[in-house]
Order: C-alpha cells, then structure tokens, then sequence
C-alpha cells in the first residue's frame, strides 16, 4: 500500500503556514500500515492542483488532499475534485443540516448563504462527518483506490482522519496493509561522516524492506531504522537486530533512542550515580540549564545556573580574576575554568559546567572570530578539563551546538 498526500494553500508555498497537516497524515498512515512515498504542496492554483491529481492518482493506491474546502471564492479544491473525476456537484441535505446546526450551537441565528457551497459534494463520494467544522471530508473509491480530501484546518483535519479516514483504510485494506516501524537512535560526540564510516556499507546487513537513514542535527546524528513486515513481531525482531548492529559499530556514540535527549540521559546518570550539577552560562544564555531542567526530575540533580553575560557578573558571582579577563579575555580557556570552579564552589555541587564564546553574528576579531567558543567541565577533586569550538553555523545554531557539546562532556564522564 502506498500513497501521496497533496496539501492545497498559498499559505503553504509563500511559508506563512508552517505545513504540519503534511507530518501528521504521515505518521498515521505509516502506524496504519500505509507507506507514504511522496508529499507535495500546490497553490490555490486549479492547473496545477489538478497536475497534482493526475499524477498522485496514476502512481498510488491512497491519495489524501488536504485544503481548500472552505466556503470562500480561493477554496477551488473540490470544484477541481469534482471536474478531475467528471462528477456534477450536488447538495447532500444531511451535510447541510450539520452545517446549520453547527452555525446555531455558535450562536448564529441565520447561517451566511454561502456556506450552503459546503454541503455541496460530487456524486458517488462518501461524506465524512466533520464535528469541529462546517467542511467534511469527501472519499471516492474506484478500481482498488481511494481518494480522500479533508479540510485544512488542523483540528478539522484531524478529526475526520481519526474519525472517518483511518477506520476506513484499516477496514477496506486489512489485507494489504503490513506493520511499518521505525526506530531512531540518537547519537553524540561524532560527525555524520566519521559514524557512516564505522558502521560501513549498510548494504551488508539491510534486508529489502528495511532502511538506514543518517539525519544530523545541531551537532547530533540521527540513525533512523525503517522496516515492513507482515506481523509487528517480525517488523520488531528485524528493528532490534538491525539497532544490535549499530550498537557493535557505534555503541559508546549512541546515547538513546527515539525523542530521548542528551539532558534525559545526563539527569538519568546523575540520579543513578548520586551526583549534582551547576551551570555557568555566558554565550548560551542559560540554554545549556534550559536543556537539563526541561526533564522531570532534574531538581534532585540541577542546584542552580549563573547567566554571567557581563563581565562584572562573572567576577562577582563566579570569582573570575579581573586580571584574567585582562589578560586572556572573556572568550578564553583560562575564563571557562574560572567560571566552572567558581560555580562548584558557589553551589557545591560534584559537576559544574561553563560556556563562554561568541555566538555572533558580531563580536568577532582575527584572533577569536565568530563562533569560537570555549567549554570547561569542572569536578570536585578532579582537575578540570576543557573544549574548545570553531563553530560558523549562525547565532542561534551555535549556541545549540555549545549546549549539546557540553552535555555531551559531561555525560562522557559519568560514564567512565
């Protein structure tokens, strides 16, 4: 079973609508069953909604369409839904009832006239039912395939593919549909290249039906395994031996699976081994605290964070020597060790962290340009150790790879 999901909207192409109707029908397909093999976004332009048509309906079993229901002059999508399938529109009276029903719990006597146009459906469509707005869902079916279009607002849309869409491909399709899953490992501390080269040529332990994708982001890499199979067990055991395989090649890189963070599987080790962490924080702002609390359960590891973005602050708060702010700057190795012992010894705490760079886009020098970026990890009894970064990704990318990097130090050293 494939299929092709179209999403209908100026709003779309000009990028004042952030397209997540596209990433939702996506995933419900995939957990149905249904492997979804291309997404395109048109216009509110009729020649090329219906080229769009065309080609979704010659290469796919199931083609959803989202957008352009609407009661409005630029909703064209069902006229050409209609002309596409040479079917005259007719007004579906049950439809219409809905629609001034659900104008009348508004608290609107006289339902606008022109929302009569959405009670209007081709003929021989099945109508599906849309109890968080006036435009349902419309779904055809011929020689084996079904063509559905919602409406695009997202909680209408959603309501009619949990409602209506899914139940229906499940029951029409059960024959056909296979498990598909997909498991990501998240990894840390290695470039996508350097980790394809450990793992070698995937075409040695990929079966057909099962892939391996490389996914980098903000200084992480994503190993995302995808598989089919006739029964979850089989597509489960192909998954846990492919994650097996990476696990021998890449396994002290991969830190977790799925939506686990570099700040779970830090707070994870800390509460295991019993450990406290502080943060002092120049260039990320408190992003690097920011990542750790944003887990349940961090307070009984995070004491506290110091945002020293002024050099004042990071003497008085953080004990840095005025004479090493004078003689190495603010941005230097000397300063990043200054400010994560001077938070260890503030808060008492077995770890403490510390970032100073420049995150850009100015502020830069010949000697430290934009992006150089300095990171101390201190700990109690221990000397302190320190990293530096030559990042150049921008301002805000930089600041993500600052945190991401220094979690990831902090997390190599709980697990020694």
């Amino acid at each position: 079973m494939t299929a092709e999901i179209i999403t209908i909207g100026d709003e779309l192409l000009i990028g004042q609508v952030v397209n997540t109707n596209a990433s939702y029908i996506a995933r419900e397909l995939n957990a149905a069953g249904v492997e979804v093999h291309r997404t395109t976004t048109v216009g509110d332009n009729r020649k090329a909604i219906m080229a769009a048509f065309r080609a979704a309906w010659k290469q796919h079993d199931v083609v959803i369409v989202t957008g352009g229901l609407g009661p409005t002059h630029d909703d064209i999508s069902k006229d050409a839904v209609a002309k596409f399938f040479r079917k005259k529109l007719v007004l579906h009276k049950p439809t219409l009832r809905l629609v001034r029903e659900r104008f009348a719990k508004l608290g609107v006597a006289k339902m606008p006239e022109m929302n009569v146009v959405q009670a209007m459906v081709p003929e021989g469509f099945k109508v599906l039912r849309n109890d968080r707005g006036t435009a349902p869902g419309l779904l055809y079916q011929d020689g084996g395939k079904t063509f559905i279009i919602v409406a695009g607002v997202p909680a209408e849309m959603e309501f009619v593919m949990t409602d209506g869409v899914l139940p229906y491909l499940r029951r029409t399709y059960k024959k056909r549909l296979e498990t598909i899953i997909h498991r990501t490992l998240m990894t840390s501390g290695i470039g996508e290249s350097m980790l394809a080269e450990k793992i070698g040529d995937p075409s040695y332990f990929l079966v057909k039906g099962t892939t391996l994708a490389f996914l980098p982001r903000s200084g992480n890499v994503r190993l995302r395994i995808s598989t089919s199979a006739t029964t979850r067990t089989a597509a489960e055991r192909e998954i846990d031996r492919v994650e097996a395989i990476l696990r021998e090649k890449a396994g002290k890189y991969i830190f977790g699976a799925d939506d686990e963070t570099l700040g779970f599987h830090v707070v994870r080790l800390l509460t295991e081994q019993h450990k406290t962490v502080a943060t002092a924080e120049s260039c990320t702002g408190g992003l690097l605290a920011a990542r750790i609390t944003e887990i349940p359960g961090s307070s009984a590891v995070f004491l506290g964070s110091v945002v020293a973005y002024h050099n004042d602050v990071k003497q008085s708060a953080l004990g840095v020597k005025a004479s090493t702010l004078e003689r190495h700057g603010a941005v230097s190795e000397e300063t990043a060790i200054e400010m994560a012992e001077g938070a260890l010894a503030n808060m008492r705490t077995d770890f403490a962290l510390s970032t100073t760079g420049i995150a850009g886009p100015d502020g830069g020098t010949p000697e430290k340009p934009v992006g150089t970026i300095w990171i101390a990890l201190a700990e109690r009894g221990a000397k302190t150790v320190t990293k530096k970064l030559s990042l150049d990704f921008g301002r805000l990318t930089n600041r993500e790879r600052t945190a991401n990097a220094a979690l990831e130090m902090l997390r190599k050293r709980l697990l020694v």
